[in-house]
């Protein structure tokens, strides 16, 4: 058995036995009301991508919405963060003056900054994107401004020397160093702004899988609760582990070869 096929067992097996752990304590139970069992959930979801619900649109509406409302506050995040990390890495000024301000927000808590956000933005777009800004933006200009600091100056200054254009320099010079902190970074501020646009769909957005989870919430439908949250968590991990582990994997394939 091959170590990829031995991963892709142990998962499936994890996968089986909560939902064994599930269907027994649903039974063991004897309330559908307070826990449904899998199958019920299967088959809600099922219905829920099929039929309007009660604001006129089928979970695929909804789905979309998360997802575009996340990866547009993902890109910006982490296009602001890398270069304000690179920035930072570069110039001992802007380096001095964010260093105070980013461990300050760094702190806040991010269900604080939800509730920030609404309170400036209402229920608006621009209130979940400043709320996944504010937290995923400092941790990835960490995250990138230490890999800076750890790049081998030789070749910087070796290309310095060959007069080499600044956007050579980023391609072919920073970000093969920068890699491995891009994909830190890549993966938490993901798994991040998924939970914060969440949070903002719950308590400040209208529509999407936040806002529906919410609404089947003050009906007290533990059915349509955790069908809702158990699609938005199927959704992201097989985003993180079917899209964003393989384009990580390709991205240091080098180093396997390295190894041989």
């Amino acid at each position: 058995m091959t170590p990829r096929m031995r991963s892709v067992g142990l998962r499936a097996g994890s996968v089986i036995i909560l939902l064994l752990v599930w269907w027994i304590a649903a039974k063991l139970m004897h309330d559908p009301d307070a826990l449904p069992g899998p199958a019920a959930i299967a088959v809600t979801i099922a219905e829920d991508f099929v039929d309007p619900g009660p604001t006129g649109h089928s979970a695929i509406f909804h789905v979309a919405l998360t997802l575009g409302r996340i990866f547009t506050a993902f890109a910006v995040s982490m296009l602001v963060g890398i270069a304000i990390g690179l920035t930072m890495g570069r110039s001992r000024l802007v380096e001095g003056a964010l260093l105070a301000v980013i461990p300050l927000m760094l702190t806040i808590p991010t269900i604080l900054m939800v509730f920030l956000a609404v309170m400036w933005f209402g229920f608006s777009e621009a209130g979940g994107l400043v709320a996944v800004m504010a937290v995923v933006t400092p941790y990835v200009a960490v995250n990138i401004f230490e890999g800076a600091k750890a790049m081998d100056k030789s070749l910087i200054d070796m290309g310095v020397a060959f007069k080499a254009q600044q956007p050579l320099l980023i391609r072919k010079v920073y970000l093969p160093q920068l890699t491995p902190y891009v994909f830190s970074a890549f993966r938490y501020a993901f798994g991040m702004t998924w939970k914060i646009v969440a949070l903002a769909e719950t308590f400040g957005l209208k529509f999407g899988i936040g806002y529906m989870f919410f609404f089947w919430f003050e009906q007290f439908n533990m059915v349509q609760v955790m069908a809702w949250i158990v699609m938005f968590v199927v959704l992201m991990l097989v985003l993180e582990y079917g899209v964003f582990a393989r384009l990580e994997s390709r991205a240091f394939a080098w180093r396997g070869s390295i190894a041989h």
